[in-house]
């Protein structure tokens, strides 16, 4: 069987690493348009950071895929694919065969359009080349300012001002992590990422980046001039469909898949951050590696009764900034259409949410790590919760172990 694996990510290597498992015999061949071996990208503000060079968030070593036999093929993207001879062609003009082909080809940061957007210093950070190139840049400025105020984001600007940078982050909205947060969350994690050295600028957009050759000043929307030496771009991943259009697969935000991450042609899957299942896009690393395991398990099938379906777990965030903890799973209520508890102090903040069936439906912990591994088990497990549990539950002293 000869497999065909486009994209070095999470998704990407971790299916390569499964179907070697179940099928020994496979050919197994791996594209990525990068040159780098596989990395952590969660830790690409440690990198930004300076508290860790780059290669130290290297994965596995290059004799890791060797042993496994397989056929790494870095800095070389999938260019073309004849889907009727089932030919695929690299960017280096390498020929070869596939009986199945897994598109894993990630996302983009998003770069919205700016006047002033070329200038020098005005950056966003997807790859460890990108991050390695912060850190150099970075070096030795005195002022930088963060566009979206995103788990990324917010870890990339704390990185900065562990470099002496002073960070602002713009946020359009009225509050730090709307999607993460209620308003009383929010506002404690603002206090306690401002004590780290984050000033944060809520309600507002920028306008325009100004400079001679390298930015020098960011204008915002309500005309208020911010001096920047680094601007940071974070304003989310567009997932990278270029490929699955030229073969005409099915797309809507990302590639369209089934149950079993089959796209619209049955012997080509796609798994991660260019994934839309059943109608949203992952985004997050757990939601990658999960489909990869589930990807890689499908592409070495030999008989079709051996495939796996793909179950979406409800999605987890969480922040990874020194001193301050930051958990939120699920379904968080936006909307105040579900029924949710909460409970605070100086410090610390939680809210669990009921469905209407009264299920568990999500919870955050703010300034806590308490609950965090049993409350997950719990909406994992879809378990029933009364109000007068949720109420507990809520309760920043509550035992646990009880659950």
């Amino acid at each position: 069987m000869q497999i065909v694996i486009a994209g070095f990510g999470v998704a990407g290597t971790t299916a390569a690493e499964t179907a070697r498992k179940r099928n020994p015999k496979a050919n197994i061949t791996l594209f990525s348009k990068e040159k780098d071996l596989f990395y952590y990208r969660l830790r690409l503000p440690e990198v930004v950071s300076g508290e860790v060079a780059a290669d130290k968030i290297i994965a596995h070593p290059k004799s890791w895929y060797e042993e496994r036999a397989i056929d790494l093929r870095l800095g070389e993207a999938l260019a073309e694919v004849n889907t009727q001879e089932k030919i695929i062609r690299g960017s280096t003009g390498s020929r070869q065969t596939y009986d199945r082909l897994l598109l894993a080809t990630g996302g983009e940061s998003n770069r919205p359009p700016y006047p002033g957007d070329k200038l020098d210093g005005v950056c966003a950070v997807r790859s460890l080349n990108d991050a390695w190139s912060l850190f150099l840049s970075a070096r030795g400025k005195s002022r930088a300012v963060l566009i979206g105020g995103g788990l990324l984001g917010l870890e990339m600007g704390y990185a900065l001002t562990r470099l002496g940078l002073k960070v602002t982050v713009l946020e359009r909205g009225s509050r730090v992590l709307p999607r993460q947060t209620t308003p009383a969350g929010a506002e404690l994690l603002r206090r306690q990422l401002g004590a780290l050295g984050l000033e944060f600028s809520l309600n507002s957009e920028a306008d325009r980046f100004e400079g001679s050759r390298k930015v020098e000043n960011v204008t915002l929307k309500s005309g208020q001039d911010l001096p920047a030496d680094i601007v940071l771009i974070s304003a989310g991943v567009t997932p990278n469909i270029n490929l699955a259009l030229s073969l005409g697969l099915k797309t809507d935000k990302a590639i369209v898949v089934d149950e079993y991450l089959r796209t619209s042609q049955a012997d080509i899957f796609a798994a991660g951050d260019c994934a839309q299942f059943p109608g949203a896009v992952g985004g997050l690393w757990t939601t990658s590696r999960a489909q990869g395991l589930v990807a890689g398990v499908n592409l070495a099938a030999g008989d079709p009764a051996e495939m796996q379906k793909y179950g979406p777990e409800p999605p987890s965030n969480t922040l990874k900034v020194a001193g301050i903890d930051l958990v939120s799973a699920g379904n968080l209520d936006p909307d105040n259409k579900l029924q949710g508890i909460e409970a605070s102090d100086d410090q610390t903040y939680r809210k669990v949410v009921l469905d209407g069936e009264g299920r568990l439906a999500g919870f955050t912990n703010i300034g806590t790590t308490r609950g965090n591994r049993e409350l997950n088990a719990a909406l994992l497990a879809g378990k029933m919760v009364s109000p007068e549990k949720a109420r507990a539950l809520a309760a920043l002293d509550f035992d646990f172990s009880t659950l």
